[in-house]
C-alpha cells in the first residue's frame, strides 16, 4: 500500500470591481518545499503556480455526474448524506478506472498512469472487484458465501 503525504494549498483571490486584484497561494498543510515538489512534478514545469483548477475540474466532473449535486429538489433522490457520499465514490472510481483521459494518451485512466493497473477496468470489473468493508458483522451460525470470500480476500 501506498503512504501518501498530505498536502493542502490555498488560493485566495481579492476581487474590486469584479475583477481579480491579487491572488494569495499559501501552504496549509504538509512542507513548502514537498509542496512546490509535487507541482512541478504534475505541472511539469519550473514556474509553475498553486492554482485550482484541478479541483475546479473534478468539481465539475462531480456536479456533471451526480445530478445531487446540480440542484437541491426533493425530485433528486439524495435524502441521505450516505448515498452522496456513495455516489462520489463510485464516480471517483469510475473517474479512475474505467473512463480514459485523452491527457494521459489514447486509451489511457488515472490507474493506469500511477502504475495501478495494467489495463483499463469494465464496469462489471468494477462493480465484481471484491473490497472488504471498515469492520466485519458479527454473524451466528454459518456465515454466508460472500462474507467468507471478503475475509479471504481480506
Amino acid at each position: 500500500m501506498l503512504a501518501a503525504t498530505v498536502m493542502v494549498a490555498r488560493t485566495k483571490k481579492r476581487y474590486a470591481r469584479r475583477r481579480v486584484v491579487e491572488v494569495v497561494r499559501e501552504v496549509i498543510h504538509g512542507a513548502k518545499s514537498a509542496v512546490r515538489d509535487r507541482i512541478e512534478q504534475t505541472q511539469c514545469s519550473a514556474e509553475a503556480l498553486i492554482n485550482t483548477a484541478y479541483i475546479e475540474r473534478l468539481n465539475a466532473t462531480f456536479r456533471s455526474r451526480l445530478a445531487s449535486l446540480v440542484r437541491r429538489t426533493p425530485r433528486v433522490g439524495v435524502h441521505k448524506r450516505s448515498t452522496l457520499e456513495v455516489g462520489m465514490w463510485l464516480v471517483g472510481t469510475c473517474y479512475n478506472f474505467l473512463w480514459a483521459h485523452r491527457t494521459l494518451g489514447e486509451e489511457r485512466t488515472p490507474a493506469m498512469a500511477a502504475g495501478l493497473t495494467e489495463h483499463r477496468w469494465s464496469m462489471e470489473e468494477l462493480l465484481t472487484f471484491p473490497v472488504a468493508p471498515k469492520e466485519l458483522p458479527i454473524w451466528r451460525g454459518r456465515k454466508p458465501r460472500w462474507l467468507l470470500e471478503v475475509e479471504r480476500a481480506a
